[in-house]
């Protein structure tokens, strides 16, 4: 059986050579510092000077014309064509379908029923509280009385 004195000399044996390892690691890496600093370095990397391609500025004129040009290439902004739609449209949608009130628990069993992409209903339902959250501050929708109602 081991003794109480045994296991104590051998954790401060050990604790010793560790000691010593990291007394070690300290030397290099103050030599390291005193080399970096004779060869006219600094410790700190924030004294460096700024990195990258000098900033050249060009004229107001010529920003402008480049602005209007890049305007009237461009036209009117494509509409995104989706695939389905977004979570808000499928909740509205939801809404308008029971033409009343409903809990969000039921909501999101429902709208976990319509979908096949996502396996796990505490994961989907992560992905719709904040559209619940972003609708109830922009006032599409409305919450009263634990029932979401449309705004």
């Amino acid at each position: 059986m081991i003794s109480l004195n045994e296991i104590v000399s051998s954790n401060i044996e050990m604790l010793k050579e560790q000691e010593a390892s990291l007394a070690r690691s300290l030397d290099f890496v103050r030599k390291a510092i005193q080399l970096f600093e004779s060869q006219g370095g600094s410790a700190s990397p924030a004294s460096s000077g700024k990195r990258g391609r000098p900033r050249v500025s060009k004229p107001i004129a010529t920003a402008v014309k480049a602005a209007a040009i890049v305007k009237a290439v461009k036209g009117a902004p494509k509409p995104r064509r989706r695939k389905g739609g977004k979570h808000i449209d499928r909740i509205i949608g939801v809404l308008k379908e029971r033409k009343g009130a409903i809990s969000s628990g039921e909501l999101i069993n429902m709208l976990y029923k319509a979908q096949t992409k996502d396996k796990d209903i505490k994961h989907f339902s992560t992905l719709i509280y904040p559209v619940l959250t972003k609708a109830y501050k922009s006032k599409t929708l409305k919450l009263k009385d634990g029932k979401i109602h449309l705004g």
